[in-house]
């Protein structure tokens, strides 16, 4: 991807990377994802496995796309939305309050010990990669052909 002065260039590497991250966590640990799919009930328990694999594998196959400008940042966009969706629904269901029912060390004490920060992480990362599609589009690169 193309990238104009220093400051477009951070913000479009801090992009791919936060996006490399997430994938990175959902494919060495998808049993956090799969935890929230299935507490929120969003999804049936015979879905939730599949899904919290296709999540971070969409998201990885985005980014690559996007990076080498086959597709512009939109499905990225719209992968980190989804991610933001589930965890902003976990925090609506109540999710992150801690009523001392999960044991300290286990697999829900540190999911949703995390949601909170993770939903404003996610949230912030969402409203950077939007804002940086509107600029890419509204300013389109110039570049010159060249004839021979």
């Amino acid at each position: 991807m193309k990238t104009r002065g220093y400051v477009h260039h951070f913000i479009t590497s801090f992009i791919f990377m936060s996006a490399a991250a997430i994938a990175l966590k959902g494919f060495f640990a998808p049993e956090n994802t799969a935890l929230l799919l299935l507490d929120t009930g969003l999804l049936s328990a015979m879905y939730v496995d599949p899904i919290a694999f296709a999540l971070p594998l969409s998201l990885s196959i985005c980014a690559m796309l996007a990076f080498y400008e086959l597709v512009s940042l939109v499905p990225v966009v719209v992968c980190f939305a989804l991610y933001t969706v589930l965890s902003g629904i976990a925090i609506q269901q109540g999710l992150n309050i801690d009523c001392a029912c999960n044991l300290p060390g286990s697999l829900e004490s540190i999911v949703y010990r995390e949601i909170e920060p993770q939903f404003f992480m996610f949230l912030i990362i969402t409203m950077m990669a939007g804002a940086l599609h509107l600029f890419n589009t509204r300013r389109p690169m110039q570049t010159t052909a060249h004839t021979a």
